[in-house]
This record gives C-alpha cells, sequence and structure tokens, in this order.
C-alpha cells in the first residue's frame, strides 16, 4: 500500500495547513488505479478535540477547496462554483496546478464522468438538479 501511496503522488504538497486532503486523495485513489478496500475487523479512528489547539483559517480551506477542484473537476468547475459561489475570488491563490494534472497524465487517471457513471452515479442527478435550478447546461 505505500508503494502505490508514494508512486501516486501522495499528499498535494501545494494543500495549505488542513482541508480537502481527503476528498483529493478519494478522487485520486478511485480514478487512477487505487483500491479502497473493506478489511473486516479492522479498526480506524478519526478523533476530534472539544477545542481546535491551532486556528483554523478557512480562507485556506477554501483555496484548497479550489485547487482540488482545479485538479480534479476542471469540467465540473461551473457546478462547484454554482454551489460554493464564493470560491471564484480564491483562484489567484490555487498555485500552479501542472504537476497534479501531469500526475493524472502518468498514472492515466479516468475522468470524472467515467467515476459518475461507473462508481457514484447517483451524484450526476444532483449535478443535473443544481444545474437545472440555475438555467446551466451539464458540462
Amino acid at each position: 500500500w505505500r508503494g502505490w501511496w508514494e508512486e501516486s503522488g501522495r499528499y498535494d504538497a501545494e494543500m495549505r495547513e488542513w482541508g480537502g486532503e481527503n476528498i483529493e486523495m478519494s478522487l485520486r485513489i478511485w480514478r487512477c488505479g487505487g483500491d479502497i478496500e473493506a478489511v473486516p475487523c479492522s479498526r480506524i479512528g478519526h478523533m476530534f478535540r472539544r477545542a481546535r489547539p491551532y486556528t483554523f483559517h478557512g480562507e485556506v480551506y477554501r483555496r484548497n477547496e479550489l485547487r482540488l477542484a482545479s485538479v480534479w473537476l476542471p469540467e465540473y468547475l461551473p457546478v462547484v462554483y454554482k454551489v460554493q459561489p464564493d470560491l471564484p475570488k480564491f483562484m489567484h491563490t490555487v498555485g500552479d496546478v501542472s504537476s497534479r494534472r501531469a500526475l493524472q497524465d502518468r498514472l492515466q487517471c479516468k475522468s470524472m464522468d467515467w467515476y459518475i457513471d461507473s462508481v457514484y452515479p447517483e451524484l450526476r442527478g444532483e449535478i443535473d438538479r443544481v444545474l437545472r435550478s440555475q438555467g446551466t447546461p451539464r458540462p
């Protein structure tokens, strides 16, 4: 597993602080040849503290979301902007995504349409609903 993790690009080094990396990893695993396995009797946990011992910067989280969308959902950016209309103002903070797009090419990642059709077909209805409500055609 560790070998694939390293080969598949590890964490996006340009993501900042906290937020979005879990979605980026999931899309990369599903679309680029990784495996998501259910392992019987395994125990995985994530514990949150009552209070964060650090400052959460919402604008950094938004930047990470937009970076994620710019890399993994470029053809769906209009949909992302409909759902989160404040994101475009963070575009200047995203940074260069060419290394992540080159990674997609190297790994021969499948498209988001493949993901929707093969893994999460229910998402197509949600996308269509959002677009219809805004009078926007499907990408």
